[in-house]
Parts: structure tokens; sequence; C-alpha cells
């Protein structure tokens, strides 16, 4: 159960940190409309929270094989 909040936790953070890196270049981008910029931002959350899960089960998978 541990293993699974810190994975939530990590993902989160990840998803966050790629979320405001988005938020700020969508920003700075004068052309990019708000709705362009936050799509952005979504999409880069989205990755970074899904890219410890997936890594969470390669390496699970790898360890009980």
């Amino acid at each position: 159960m541990f293993d699974w909040i810190v994975l939530i936790g990590i993902a989160v953070g990840l998803s966050m940190d790629a979320t405001a890196v988005a938020v700020s270049y969508g920003v700075s981008h004068s052309a990019l409309k708000r709705k362009q910029a936050l799509f952005i931002a979504l999409v880069f959350g989205v990755f970074q929270g899904i890219m410890p899960l997936i890594g969470y089960f390669i390496a699970k998978f790898a360890t009980d094989a």
C-alpha cells in the first residue's frame, strides 16, 4: 500500500512541475492562445504523471520474472 502512495505522490509532483513549465512556456509566447497554453500544460502533466507508473510496472514485471 505504501508503494502506491509514494508512486502517486511522485507522479503528482512530476505532473505539477511539468504543468508549471508548460504554462510558463505558453504564457511567454504571445502568439499562443490561452486555450492552447492550457492544452500544452495538460499534455505535459499527463505524460509526466503516467511515466512513473510505466516505470513502476516495468520494474515490477522485471523483478517478478
